[in-house]
């Protein structure tokens, strides 16, 4: 017999799903959805994880660029321009004059006993005034400068110390016309009506600034300059630019303090297109050829003598000098470390720097009128309204020999007495400057020719044919402590890519940790909850 069979109910399809649907909503009620803390959590990871792969991407190194370039370019609001523009701590002007021991000796033909004296020190500051910038990123400003005596660096020193000294109006007329016989013998007549003199007395204060009155200078104002002077046909032997007609007065530095037209106008490349360009000049006085040497001597090329652009090279470097009108080479020296372990590279006045054609060929363009200076010097006559000026090196630091032997009292001594630039590779930014320079006047004697002997000049006629030495100077500049260890770091960073590569690497790594612990976490408290609720049912 057939065993009877149970009825099988088959439920429609319709119901089936109805009640996977509600299990479904029964047990998506019973989990957590992620809490608002966790969600930021995740927001945060994320935005440091893109940041992360952009970085590694090469978005770091170009941001630092960028950061970098916005604060080196000089314009309004960066951190060189600030710089730049105005003199955040005064440099130090540190002179030192040479007292002549032997006037007397001297005029005979005797060679020149020297005493230096000093140093007598000022505070110098700058301010660039009446900017101008330009679209071809570059901007056009005057100089302003300005000293204010210190006492306290000066030490026993004072304004009022008094200096014996060659006098240099004779010297620099004489020298003005020595190609004239018959304008010599009218200086001479000259010179003793007004009873002209050899050497001058003066006190430290009256020889840097506020001017020493000479008898020739004014003699020439009413003679030679007026119109209606007696001897104003000697005006165009002089020329327009001489200082013998220019000025009242004699000083190294007269009406120098606070002018805005000394230094002359400079129209220099911003570096806002590329930091190539930082600092560099691009015209002097609305020139880039000069008229003061012959080519390629005349170029105005190189920094304009505060900022040069970054990654200089182990050679030299190049700036541009108002006071020399010349463009001036420094050369490489050393690696150096400064006291809060900020590295740079030094460069300084070598024996090229001012050497002559027969030590660098092609340096014969230095030559003026004819007139090459002996290697070691660079004639400034053109540049200094004509007068005798010879520049050097401090104590003839690097120059001939035989201008050291032509005086008594000089000791060149490379620690005191170099030239020298110390920068931040880098940067491109200096770290300690000293600018240590030499004023030379050229003597020459002016003895007669012929029997008559009315060409020559009576208190030039004896003296010996020399360059000498009448003042040296050195303009320091240093960053502070503060400032090293700024630019320590920011050099660190800069030099620093494996250290940058590993820090982000971290960071990635602890962004995606982050993101699973914050899952995992999530995902955990869910299963325990959604396993409590199943078991209580």
């Amino acid at each position: 017999m057939e065993e009877p069979t149970e009825d099988v109910v088959v439920e429609p399809e319709g119901g089936r799903l109805k009640k996977i649907r509600d299990a479904v909503k029964e047990n998506l009620a019973k989990l957590r959805w992620l809490t608002g803390c966790q969600i930021a959590v995740m927001v945060m990871a994320l935005v440091v994880l893109i940041l992360c792969v952009a970085m590694l991407a090469g978005c770091y190194q170009a941001t630092l660029q960028s950061i970098l370039h916005s604060q080196l370019e000089i314009r309004e609001g960066s951190q060189s321009y600030k710089v730049w523009k105005e003199t955040q701590d005064p440099l130090l002007l540190k002179l030192y004059l040479f007292n002549l021991t032997n006037p007397k000796q001297f005029q005979l033909g005797h060679k020149p006993v020297l005493q230096e004296c000093g140093p007598f020190v000022w505070r110098e500051y700058h301010k660039k005034q009446n900017l101008t910038f330009h679209p071809n990123n570059t901007v056009t400003y005057q100089q302003q400068r300005w000293w204010i005596w210190d006492q306290e660096l000066s030490g026993n020193n004072t304004q009022d110390d008094v200096i014996v000294s060659v006098n240099t109006i004779p010297v620099s007329a004489a020298w003005a016309l020595r190609d004239s016989s018959l304008a010599q013998i009218i200086l001479n007549v000259m010179f003793n009506e007004v009873g002209e003199k050899l050497f001058v007395t003066s006190t430290v204060s009256e020889i840097m600034f506020t001017g020493v009155k000479d008898p020739v200078l004014e003699w020439i104002q009413e003679n030679v300059v007026a119109k209606n002077g007696s001897y104003h046909t000697l005006l165009p032997f002089f020329g327009p630019n001489s200082a013998v007609i220019k000025y009242d007065k004699f000083a190294w530095f007269y009406q120098r303090n606070m002018s805005m037209d000394y230094d002359g106008l400079f129209n220099m490349k911003t570096g806002v297109d590329t930091l190539e360009n930082l600092g560099i000049i691009d015209w002097w006085n609305q020139e880039r050829e000069t008229p003061f040497f012959s080519p390629p001597c005349n170029h105005v090329t190189g920094s304009a003598g505060e900022l040069f652009p970054p990654h200089p090279g182990k050679d030299h470097i190049i700036f541009y000098s108002s006071d020399l009108c010349m463009s001036m080479k420094l050369f490489y020296k050393e690696d150096i470390t400064d006291v809060a372990k900020l590295q740079g590279y030094r460069f300084w006045g070598s024996n090229h720097t001012f050497a002559n054609g027969s030590v660098v060929s092609g340096n014969e363009c230095y030559c003026v009128k004819h007139t090459c200076a002996p290697t070691g010097l660079v004639n400034a006559e053109s540049c200094r309204m004509g007068a005798p000026a010879f520049v050097s090196f401090p104590h003839f630091l690097n120059a001939d020999p035989f201008l050291l032997d032509g005086v008594s009292g000089l000791d060149p001594q490379e620690g005191k007495h170099s030239f020298i630039i110390d920068i931040v590779p880098e940067l491109g930014v200096p770290m300690k400057v000293a600018a240590r320079l030499q004023i030379n006047l050229r003597v020459l004697p002016y003895p007669q020719h012929g029997k008559f002997h009315i060409d020559e000049i009576d208190i030039l006629k004896s003296v010996p044919d020399v360059y000498l030495p009448m003042l040296w100077f050195e303009i320091l500049a240093d960053i502070t402590q503060d400032q090293a260890g700024q630019l320590n770091t920011l050099v660190y960073i800069l030099q620093s890519p494996i250290l940058n590569t590993i820090i982000w690497c971290v960071l990635l790594s602890l962004a995606l940790l982050t993101l699973v612990l914050v899952l995992v976490v999530h995902y955990w408290r869910n299963r325990n909850r959604y396993n409590m609720v199943n078991s209580t049912q």
